[in-house]
């Protein structure tokens, strides 16, 4: 989701995008672990080392990579710097060129990545599904296009209002009752046996997911 459709979807204006798009990952994350398995479009990761060096919101593929993945094949995912120059920084990926290898990213690094910097590439969310990818074939390369059921995007949305509205503490705490977990940077512990993620999910979020299937692979 983009900070434009969470504004769209939620009651939510965006000052600091840099805040939004990481509770926007957040809110995916928890959403993905609440829904469970799903047949991911993108099941692995793509490891490498950049070919060129890169810009300010750009990279590289490496060399053996690039010719291999077509236009866009990329975009929505994650790119991070595992080591090198930039280590330790993510962005999400905006459009990936098949013929260059180059990957833009939503905003531009800090430090900007050269050819010491070694990347994965990874599909943050389970959705979109198979079901929900496109390939255009009249033309070579061929275009990949993935869409979101809007139905999730809701969902993510509402779990952002949530997010906002109960505060970290909620989360980190033990105010709900929870079993021992861990998402994104939320972690927290209890002896209970109750049903962990279902206490972090907005209860809106819960009614859009009715047509979802969960974990289990029962409707949830």
């Amino acid at each position: 989701m983009s900070a434009n459709e969470l504004e769209q979807y939620a009651d939510i204006t965006i000052t600091d995008a840099n805040e939004a798009s990481d509770q926007i990952s957040q809110a995916e994350e928890i959403i993905d672990s609440y829904v469970g398995f799903q047949e991911k479009f993108f099941r692995g990761k793509i490891k490498g080392r950049s070919a060129l060096a890169g810009g300010n919101g750009f990279i590289y593929l490496q060399s053996d990579q690039q010719n291999v993945y077509q236009d866009d094949y990329f975009k929505g995912m994650e790119i991070e710097i595992l080591g090198g120059t930039g280590e330790g920084e993510r962005r999400r990926i905006t459009a990936s060129d098949y013929q260059t290898g180059k990957i833009t990213v939503s905003s531009n690094w800090t430090t900007a990545p050269d050819i010491t910097s070694f990347y994965v590439i990874y599909q943050l969310g389970k959705f979109p599904r198979g079901q929900d990818v496109v390939y255009y074939s009249n033309t070579s390369p061929y275009v990949y296009y993935k869409s979101i059921p809007e139905v999730i995007k809701r969902a993510v949305a509402s779990q952002v209002e949530y997010m906002v509205q109960m505060g970290d503490d909620f989360f980190r705490s033990d105010k709900v009752s929870k079993q021992s977990e861990h998402i994104s940077r939320y972690s927290y512990t209890n002896a209970k046996g109750e049903a962990p993620i279902h206490k972090l999910i907005a209860p809106k979020a819960k009614m859009l997911l009715k047509s979802i299937r969960n974990r289990t692979g029962q409707i949830v």
